[in-house]
């Protein structure tokens, strides 16, 4: 986002009236406030300069307050979008959205455009650095992954922000919205580390499991006994997880481990269903060899292939419904559940933060908003088609939001 000082403001467009707070022209014209990142999607201004908001305009002193219109945030307000907007006389940036009467609600979002940019920077490398999109000197220390890490670019990355707009955390009494929510998403990048070499997509280490075992139950986590995994469990870093990470034994969160007992297969556990007498039948007899993980949401179970190590659904209850795949392999399900989890955590602690300081932001709003998109990246194959699980239990009305 280099910015070019000397840029004649405008060029050779006209500029609306009411716009102008010269630094703001400045990166309009340079093409410096379109773009896509923190959540917010300011490429409105990419054909020229912003148009006048609705309802933006009003009667004062000085002749009036202008606003226009940069972008829009990545969620909405209540199902209302909402607009980012820029103040033209003084360059303040706002969150807004209508009220039932038509006029603007608004929260401060940033103090200048300049700010502005600077804030989106510090929430986006959060994630561009957990994700190595960085490159790094050699010899340089890598930073650990796990929850703690994740703390602690939290940690950091509110220090940076305040920095990156201080009078911003002055003018809002230290509780600016938007920002905050918007980097403890991104810092979940820190939860895993992402690895490909041997075709696994991250390394899951058993803090974060320990974690996930706080958030979705007692907060005990089962490590298997070599003994207690039969021969047919032939895939090796599934069978390594299971002894030296665990699982969390939870008591309400998506997946249900059993405290004791050995791995045995899901015809063995559900003879019922998978015996060759059975009354019930199931069109998916090949996953009575594999292995009963745990029980899963809507009274199903988890099953694990044992010579691959990926992890389907059985069809229970509808035929084909919902489809086998869940996730690629076990390492994938713990990151994808410990990252639900951690966004149902915020979600949660927002709402216990007291009265809200806002007239259009709220945390639930963003964390809502984004859940889809965040758990899609951990394994884009679970959200492929409208019949997978994760999908399914989105759209699922009866259940509330996806991370309720």
């Amino acid at each position: 986002m280099g910015i070019d000082e000397s840029a004649e403001p405008g060029g050779s467009w006209t500029w609306p009236v009411g716009l102008t707070d010269g630094p703001s022209r400045t990166l309009l014209a340079a093409g410096e406030l379109s773009w896509c990142y923190a959540y917010l999607n300011l490429r409105a201004t990419s054909a020229g300069p912003p148009e006048a908001a609705a309802g933006g305009v009003r009667a004062g002193p000085d002749g009036g307050e202008a606003l226009f219109v940069l972008g829009e945030a990545l969620y909405s307000a209540a199902g209302e979008d909402i607009a980012v907007l820029l103040d033209g006389a003084s360059g303040a940036v706002y969150l807004a959205c209508p009220d039932e009467s038509g006029a603007l609600r608004r929260d401060l979002l940033a103090s200048s455009p300049r700010a502005l940019v600077a804030l989106a920077v510090a929430v986006e490398a959060v994630s561009l650095a957990a994700t190595g999109a960085y490159e790094r000197d050699a010899g340089e220390d890598v930073a650990p992954y796990g929850p703690a890490t994740v703390d602690a670019a939290v940690r950091l990355g509110l220090q940076e922000l305040r920095e990156a707009d201080p009078d911003l955390w002055r003018r809002t009494d230290g509780r600016p919205a938007h920002w905050e929510t918007a980097l403890r998403i991104r810092a979940l990048a820190w939860g895993a580390e992402p690895r490909t070499a041997d075709g696994a997509p991250h390394l899951v280490g058993p803090d974060l499991v320990e974690d996930l075992a706080e958030l979705a139950g007692a907060g005990t986590v089962r490590r298997f006994l070599p003994d207690e995994l039969p021969d047919r469990l032939v895939h090796a870093p599934t069978r390594q997880l299971l002894t030296e990470v665990g699982l969390p034994v939870s008591s309400r969160g998506a997946l249900t481990v059993a405290a004791e007992g050995p791995l045995v297969t899901m015809a063995q556990s559900f003879p019922d269903i998978y015996a060759d007498d059975a009354e019930e039948s199931t069109a998916r007899p090949r996953q009575g060899e594999y292995l009963a993980l745990g029980g899963w949401t809507y009274d199903l179970e988890a099953a694990l292939d044992g010579a691959t190590g990926r992890i389907e659904l059985p069809d229970w209850h509808d035929e084909d419904q919902p489809a086998p795949y869940l996730h690629r392999d076990l390492a994938t399900l713990l990151h994808v559940l410990w990252t639900f989890e951690r966004l149902r955590f915020e979600r949660r602690r927002s709402t216990g933060l007291g009265a809200s300081p806002w007239a259009v932001f709220r945390p639930r709003d963003l964390l809502d908003g984004v859940a889809r998109s965040v758990l899609r990246a951990l394994d884009p194959q679970a959200w492929a088609t409208e019949d997978q699980f994760w999908p399914t239990r989105a759209d699922d009305c009866h259940m509330g939001e996806l991370i309720e």
